[in-house]
């Protein structure tokens, strides 16, 4: 299918921190993958993030860290790690 690719700034748990990244959107709208510009080492399933038009303060929308995203993820990231030794 279509996917659709934002540039935003996000807020991930609580807290006033915000970061940029890139969030790809499914055509449909049902769900997404973030590529944060940066690393952030706190991230977990259940944990929300919020969406905000890049300079701005307006808040577009939330969703959250999916279990099954997650679990897909990690695979990944570990097939990638194991792969690089």
């Amino acid at each position: 299918g279509d996917w659709n690719e934002v540039r935003l700034e996000m807020k991930i748990r609580h807290g006033p921190k915000i970061v940029e990244g890139t969030l790809l959107l499914k055509g449909d709208g049902s769900s997404g993958n973030i590529r944060l510009d940066k690393k952030d080492g706190g991230l977990a399933p259940g944990q929300y993030v919020v969406f905000y038009h890049p300079g701005t303060e307006e808040c577009l929308g939330a969703g959250v860290i999916s279990e099954k995203h997650w679990a897909n993820f990690l695979q990944n990231y570990n097939e990638l790690i194991g792969s690089s030794s």
